[in-house]
């Protein structure tokens, strides 16, 4: 027997809800990739944000059908951050560095001139990408200002290598950790982006994922009949049984760390990894299920037998666990892992008046 019975009941309740949330995470993943959520919700910022008409490498105004191409389908299309997906449309994720790419030289191209028709070549310093801007007219007055405040940010930082004294010679020794004005106003530009990046991330979460995923959790649980309160009556009932199911329980949770990582940090690079995930995500939902079912108790009170009748008790039983799966499966990986380390370290040792321990 266990010295904390009640933490193998714990760790029993906890780990059904980790899987439980498991598979919910990759049923609701699996939902979203179908329906390219994310790519959508990228793709309508950027054609909102950017969506004036665009002008092609030899400054004339884009047109595809006779009709204009706005500077965010551009930016979408652009080799920077294409992969495999249909023309016009929004990968799953773009890089904050192919981003600012593809962004500056959309926005950096003036209008030709009257019978000119030559590519156009990049600014070649600070003051080439300021004029350029500033020359703009494929972003809004309020977006132009916003890039050229970090345009002059970057060149005012970068002048103040010139006024230092000795400043040559200091930039000479340590030019690796120096970076040039041009690098800054990029990184200044990669940190606007990651920040509304974020922004979409947050409303994705809580306009999309958060309902689906309270759907996704009331489905499995009335579909599985996971009461939390039979199951825990039944784990407190049996602490042999409860004993065994918590040890086999932390014993597996290695092999779900790099699945939880995956969740926290779930970021589609292109539509071809979300299309390629919708397999592994199909195979996670049936590989969780059949984990759920080897890894309970033959006799745990989880699934539908005949003649079950329903009563509020079981539907506040399945509240409790629809509450629990919303959580998240990291909620509950944390929360495993630090009861795996409270109950791994056994009573406290007893140390008698010679303060010798026992």
């Amino acid at each position: 027997m266990s010295s904390f019975p009640i933490l193998d009941l714990v760790v029993g309740v906890i780990f059904i809800f980790f899987l439980l949330s498991i598979i919910c995470s990759a049923a609701v993943e699996l939902w979203f990739s179908m329906l390219n959520t994310r790519a959508s919700i990228l793709e309508k910022w950027l054609k909102q944000i950017f969506n004036a008409q665009a002008l092609d490498s030899n400054g004339i105004p884009k047109l595809q059908n006779g009709n204009p191409v706005s500077v965010g389908q551009e930016i979408m299309d652009h080799c920077m951050v294409t992969a495999l997906s249909k023309t016009g449309k929004s990968g799953s994720y773009i890089d904050a560095e192919n981003f600012v790419s593809a962004l500056l030289d959309k926005i950096t191209i003036t209008p030709a001139s009257p019978g000119v028709n030559t590519v156009q070549l990049p600014p070649k310093d600070m003051s080439g990408y300021i004029e350029a801007i500033e020359k703009s007219g494929v972003i809004s007055g309020e977006l132009k200002r916003t890039i050229l405040s970090f345009a002059y940010q970057a060149k005012a930082a970068g002048a103040l290598l010139t006024e230092i004294p000795q400043a040559a010679a200091i930039k000479a020794n340590i030019s690796s950790n120096i970076k040039s004005d041009i690098d800054q106003f990029r990184d200044r530009l990669e940190n606007w982006y990651d920040t509304n990046s974020n922004r979409l991330t947050g409303t994705f979460k809580r306009k999309k994922v958060f309902p689906a995923t309270i759907i996704a959790a009331i489905i499995i649980t009335v579909g599985l009949n996971a009461d939390t309160i039979d199951i825990g009556s039944y784990l407190y009932d049996h602490q042999e049984q409860a004993k065994e199911f918590a040890d086999k329980s932390l014993n597996s949770l290695n092999n779900y760390q790099d699945r939880v990582n995956t969740i926290k940090n779930s970021k589609n690079d292109s539509t071809v990894i979300a299309i390629a995930s919708l397999d592994s995500n199909f195979n996670y939902v049936k590989n969780d299920i059949n984990n759920l079912k080897s890894s309970v108790p033959q006799d745990l009170p989880l699934g539908w037998s005949n003649g079950e009748a329903f009563s509020w008790k079981k539907v506040m039983g399945w509240l409790a666990t629809v509450l629990a799966i919303s959580m998240g499966a990291p909620f509950w990986f944390d929360i495993l892992n630090k009861i795996a380390n409270l109950r791994g370290a056994g009573p406290k040792p007893v140390v008698n008046d010679d303060n010798n321990t026992k």
